[in-house]
């Protein structure tokens, strides 16, 4: 594998095994801090919430003082308030310190898809498919990393990402230059079809994390240690290496909307699956549930990610990259806070923590209904340029 490419996915593995290894740690969290589902929550959803605020910020920051910079940068911010947080005494300063983490995360993980692309301009869906693929495998082997981690205490879940920064560090000194930026976000939000691709992301995103966090407290529930649900997690990273790089690829042959249609589908309908299954057994309804949801985020969401950044005008790929980490953090910020809110809301009336976990996932498995809906529409109204369906002909 190119080394400014192992560089860049080893960059992503820190954002998201930082944003997503918190989730089997959050009952303890809430246990050592006295605090409900709602409030332990915001230590991951302030993260997200932060990279959010910055992603679009970083990406012309990037033109100016130069993308491998703020990349090294970001490195080295993240590894630094990594250490905060390991020594962090209170529930607030870990909330404060999280965000701050979050902007270090924006100028890491941000500048990923853009710099992808441009090193691959004619492989564009296999380079977003590794791309897909780490994200996927960060967002949810965390939780695995997180929930082992637990058990020698809330330290160890905040110096998980150290490694990845390490090596991202050691391997980022010959990063391209993002292409430069021609345009503003008006006009990227102008082009066709590239606003509804780009909330179709957020809404996968939000249901992914989400029902990632409502797994994390039901299995709590149920008895499961943080390890226990931490190695249930584990699956759904295993299923997205083995796919991720093929539904790439597929991607390119077959369409990115077709592709990213055909995964929402399949995400909708394991959704309902992953909703119930668990009631019949926690662990085994468990596991059966998120191998059906990995089918499905394989496929869409590298395809998605090729189609948003195919659907930005030349020259503003940059900038179209910050504004897909921002739909994948507001979606995953929004998914944790709706699932921690709802099922502290089902706690108190419901008194069933059972009802509580299948109410709040099929809630969820509605926003991703709606990704399915914006898919379908936009196959249905192509307003967008025809290399949103994939690399054209030369470029093959």
């Amino acid at each position: 594998m190119d080394l400014r490419l192992l560089a860049l996915l080893s960059g992503v593995l820190l954002g998201t095994v930082s944003e997503s290894s918190l989730a089997p740690a959050l009952p303890l969290l809430a246990r050592v801090h006295h605090v409900g589902p709602e409030a332990a929550q915001g230590a991951v959803s302030l993260g997200l919430l932060g990279a959010a605020l910055a992603y679009l910020p970083v990406a012309g920051l990037a033109s100016r003082m130069g993308a491998q910079r703020l990349f090294r940068l970001g490195l080295v911010l993240h590894g630094a308030l990594a250490f905060a947080l390991a020594l962090a005494p209170s529930l607030d300063l870990i909330l404060g310190l999280r965000f701050l983490q979050g902007v270090a995360t924006a100028m890491v993980v941000g500048l990923v898809p853009g710099l992808a692309t441009s090193t691959f301009p004619q492989a564009r869906g296999y380079a977003m498919g590794l791309v897909a693929s780490t994200v996927a495998t960060g967002t949810l082997l965390g939780p695995a990393l997180g929930g082992l981690a637990a058990t020698w205490g809330l330290p160890y879940v905040f110096l998980l990402p150290l490694p990845a920064a390490v090596l991202a560090l050691l391997l980022s000194r010959s990063l391209p230059p993002l292409p430069r930026q021609r345009g503003t976000l008006v006009h990227l939000l102008q082009a066709p079809g590239f606003p509804r691709a780009l909330l179709a992301t957020s809404l996968y995103f939000l249901h992914t994390l989400g029902t990632t966090v409502a797994l994390a407290f039901h299995l709590g529930a149920e008895g499961l240690s943080p390890r226990a649900i931490g190695g249930l997690l584990l699956l759904g990273p295993v299923q997205l290496l083995l796919l991720g790089a093929w539904a790439g690829r597929a991607a390119d042959r077959l369409g990115y909307n077709r592709m990213a249609l055909l995964g929402a589908y399949l995400l909708v309908a394991a959704g309902v699956g992953f909703a119930l299954l668990p009631l019949w057994h926690p662990l085994w309804g468990s596991a059966l549930g998120l191998l059906l949801l990995g089918v499905g985020r394989a496929l869409f969401q590298a395809a998605n990610n090729a189609q948003v950044l195919a659907l930005a005008p030349g020259g503003l790929e940059g900038l179209a990259s910050g504004a897909l980490s921002v739909a994948r953090a507001l979606g995953q910020a929004v998914g944790s806070t709706l699932a921690g809110t709802s099922l502290a809301l089902a706690y108190r009336t419901l008194a069933d923590h059972h009802l509580a976990f299948t109410l709040t996932t099929l809630g969820l498995t509605l926003f991703m209904g709606l990704s399915a809906w914006l898919m379908r529409s936009q196959r249905r109204h192509p307003s967008a340029p025809s290399r949103a369906d994939g690399p054209s002909p030369e470029e093959k």
